[in-house]
């Protein structure tokens, strides 16, 4: 099977998965446990590039998860103020999306940073992770614009990104996870190979 159909079988799997199941409250801890399973066997297999854009993506993403699951927007954020309501929780939502971005971008210093080892490098997947994220960067704010128009001008027609809001960032979780799943064959065919030279 050729590389780009692999790709292309995984992403569509995990979306065609993701958007069947459709609520939060099963495709979220699913795609963290996924994202987990991604970061924990790029340490088996030592693949310190892997590891760090699996482990970023699931950190930032988790942190994301967390300040809503604990509910930190809903204890700042007053009843009778819908605009500062919507504004904390897409604009949060942005936020880590924003932030997850320019991680995947400036990755390779990162894991420079983060690590002396002399495999860290500029991948074929580095250049396809943070377009994701910026995709998700672009919905959060485009549902906050919709949201913003319904609640200040009353204009209810703009609801597109509003009414498909799940879906959509779905997508970008098949994307993501779709690019993880093909990397990680990727290394694992690369490590076999080089098990078989070694013998």
């Amino acid at each position: 099977m050729k590389l780009s159909h692999l790709i292309l079988l995984s992403i569509a799997s995990v979306a065609i998965f993701y958007i069947q199941l459709w609520d939060d409250r099963i495709v979220t801890p699913l795609h963290l446990i996924l994202l987990g399973m991604c970061t924990a066997y790029a340490i088996y297999l030592r693949n310190i590039n892997m590891a760090h854009i699996a482990g970023f993506i699931l950190l930032i993403t988790g942190a994301n998860q967390i300040v809503f699951e604990l509910g930190l927007i809903n204890r700042v954020t007053p009843d009778d103020n819908a605009i500062l309501q919507s504004l904390l929780i897409y604009g949060t939502n942005a936020l880590f999306s924003v932030a997850l971005t320019l991680v995947l971008i400036f990755r390779v210093q990162l894991s420079r940073m983060l690590s002396n080892s002399k495999s860290v490098e500029l991948t074929h997947f580095d250049g396809v992770f943070h377009w994701i994220f910026i995709y998700m960067t672009v919905i959060n704010l485009l549902v906050l614009l919709e949201d913003m128009a319904y609640i200040v001008f009353a204009i209810t027609s703009w609801t597109f990104i509003y009414d498909n809001f799940e879906g959509l960032i779905y997508i970008a979780w098949a994307l993501c996870c779709g690019a993880l799943l093909t990397m990680i064959i990727c290394s694992s065919k690369e490590h076999n190979t080089d098990e078989a030279n070694a013998l």
